[in-house]
């Protein structure tokens, strides 16, 4: 593995490209963020697109923004409703919300005002889909991916409601071309690409133990009805700078809570709060491409100018693998009816055998890392 040489990123993250300089594609995208973009430019241009859309509104609201409990959840919102249009806020109610993301979504209805459209699915059909795609693809946060995204697609054109506003493009915020990084619109082929998809559609799942009707909730709209309710979906982060410090300030001003006793994965208290799927979700990434989630949270800071490289490369040395909370491994493993041992097992398949090799003792490591003396 190589690594950039302004951040930490390594090139075996998806969406992460190195120049001649070593500078990553995540880096060039913030460098466009502070220097190229013209953001002004950028809001007049969304102001435009709501002047049209309002023009096409034919119920009660303006717009769709999908929220999960996160600290995004009530930034996007409140951006939203500065802009003066009225959203209507849906959500994907995942089997192991925690009770400090429940009281964050809460009060993003209660002091934001907002009206929730929730989706539940049968707890039988998220464990069969979660363990199979843990085992098939290394995600158990895939049928949450799956779930929002269709939800907010087939709510947009079920009620008639002309516009979805999401959060961040994670393209340009951690790496991608070009085209990518300033592409404005989350639709059906970014979701599929580049939105924990896997490239699969709901009907891919379908086998003899996950039958078709237990994925409707799943499915998304056909393009040809998509095209025809003629929605536009964008991304906030398109039109606004994003930054997750910000956006935890602007939040917790608004009653947002972050997580009282400390980061649960990574180095912000504020992210990751809001399921136990979520951390478990992140680990295989160790596996998959030999990094964890503070390689994404200090690099963020690093780009910033809140951190050096030298105190990002620390915070890596003093997390290790990010491994998740016990409590989070074991509220999986019981929703899952496994042993936490058992969820460690349905990963390694996933160990990546191009940047993982075992030493003299039989044990894994990764040579030339980030922390030239870690333990593994």
């Amino acid at each position: 593995m190589k690594y950039c040489t302004r951040c930490v990123q390594p090139d075996s993250r998806p969406g992460i490209f190195l120049n001649a300089d070593g500078i990553c594609s995540a880096c060039v995208g913030h460098d466009e963020k502070i220097a190229s973009i013209d953001w002004g430019e950028r809001q007049r241009d969304l102001h435009i697109i709501i002047d049209e859309l309002r023009k096409k509104r034919r119920g009660a609201y303006d717009c769709i923004v999908p929220v999960s409990g996160g600290k995004d959840s009530t930034y996007q919102t409140h951006k939203v409703k500065e802009l003066g249009l009225r959203p209507l806020c849906v959500t994907y109610k995942t089997p192991l919300r925690t009770p400090l993301g429940q009281e964050n979504l809460d009060n993003l209805v209660k002091t934001l005002g907002m009206d929730l459209l929730e989706l539940t699915v049968s707890p039988e059909t998220e464990r069969k889909f979660i363990e199979k795609a843990i085992r098939e693809v290394g995600d158990c946060g895939l049928p949450q991916h799956m779930g929002i995204f269709s939800f907010t697609l087939r709510t947009a054109v079920q009620m008639d409601i002309p516009l979805i506003i999401w959060g961040e493009n994670s393209t340009l915020e951690y790496g991608g071309t070009e085209a990518q990084r300033n592409n404005p619109f989350l639709d059906r082929k970014w979701a599929m690409e580049h939105g924990c998809l896997k490239d699969r559609i709901a009907e891919d799942w379908v086998d003899e133990n996950l039958t078709r009707e237990e994925m409707e909730p799943f499915r998304f709209p056909d393009d040809d009805h998509f095209a025809r309710a003629k929605v536009s979906s964008l991304f906030l982060g398109h039109f606004y700078k994003w930054d997750p410090v910000e956006n935890a300030r602007v939040s917790q001003s608004l009653g947002f809570k972050p997580n009282p006793d400390g980061p649960v994965m990574g180095i912000y208290d504020f992210a990751d709060v809001d399921c136990q799927l979520i951390t478990f979700h992140h680990y295989p990434k160790w596996y998959k491409f030999g990094m964890t989630r503070t390689f994404d949270n200090v690099s963020v800071e690093i780009r910033n100018g809140r951190m050096s490289r030298e105190e990002g490369v620390e915070w890596i040395r003093k997390n290790g693998d990010d491994r998740p909370p016990e409590l989070h491994l074991a509220g999986i493993a019981n929703f899952l009816g496994k042993e936490v041992q058992d969820l460690f097992a349905m990963i390694e398949p996933f160990r990546n055998k191009d940047i993982w090799k075992k030493d003299d003792n039989n044990r894994w490591y990764i040579p030339d890392y980030i922390v030239p003396d870690a333990q593994f």
